[in-house]
């Protein structure tokens, strides 16, 4: 096995490399320049995957990516965000991406994203009804869909999760998919039709709710993952 990193097909010989890449992504759009390259909008995307916090940076899906300035303890800097579908922009750290994700880690996120359609329905279903969403954990109206967060409450995801794997033989027991290397790619089980059972065990036993973005991602991960 190769030491290194290995970015969407492309293995690079230490993690400082993967930066010198992102630097030069900054440094050709410039400050609020759009990421129009096809392979530079490729090589973010694979990067993101390696997200800890990757299902929440992406939202309701990526559209494109800035290049975006910010300040941090005082200091002005330049950086990488994304542009959801919902026109949201949330920022993101290369460096948190190079971080090795641990196979528990990988196994969560294959779960969530097995469940996408799930939550995309009830999502749905809340901003086509003629009723005004409200905050199920507030009470507060949600004012746009940009504001609409879909939330798990008791039993939690990381709840649900955690009785399924354990039920199958543990977070070990479970494989995942090794990257295609073509198109854009998320992390999913190997076993679809573990991942079908899955889905069904979600989909009896989950109950999703509506919830104001500030409260899905603030007050409620402090306590739990969606």
């Amino acid at each position: 096995m190769p030491r290194g990193i290995t970015i969407g097909t492309t293995h690079y010989r230490t993690k400082e490399a993967v930066r010198d890449v992102c630097r030069g992504i900054v440094r050709r759009y410039g400050t609020n320049g759009e990421v129009t390259q096809p392979d530079d909008d490729e090589f973010l995307r694979h990067l993101l995957e390696r997200h800890p916090e990757y299902d929440l940076k992406r939202g309701a899906g990526i559209a494109h990516f800035r290049i975006i300035a910010h300040t941090d303890h005082g200091r002005k800097s330049v950086g990488l965000a994304l542009v959801r579908l919902d026109g949201q922009v949330a920022d993101f750290s290369w460096n948190a991406c190079l971080t090795p994700l641990s196979h528990r880690t990988q196994v969560l996120a294959a779960l969530r994203h097995a469940i996408d359609d799930q939550i995309a329905a009830v999502r749905s279903t809340i901003l086509n009804s003629p009723r005004r969403p409200v905050c199920e954990v507030t009470g507060a109206p949600i004012p746009s869909a940009a504001e609409l967060h879909i939330d798990h409450a008791e039993p939690t995801f990381q709840a649900l999760a955690e009785e399924f794997t354990d039920a199958n033989g543990g977070v070990e027991a479970f494989r995942i998919l090794p990257d295609s290397g073509s198109g854009v790619t998320y992390i999913e089980l190997e076993d679809k039709a573990l991942e079908a059972r899955w889905q069904e065990h979600h989909r009896e036993r989950a109950t999703l709710r509506p919830v104001l973005k500030r409260v899905n991602l603030s007050d409620l991960r402090r306590t739990q993952r969606r």
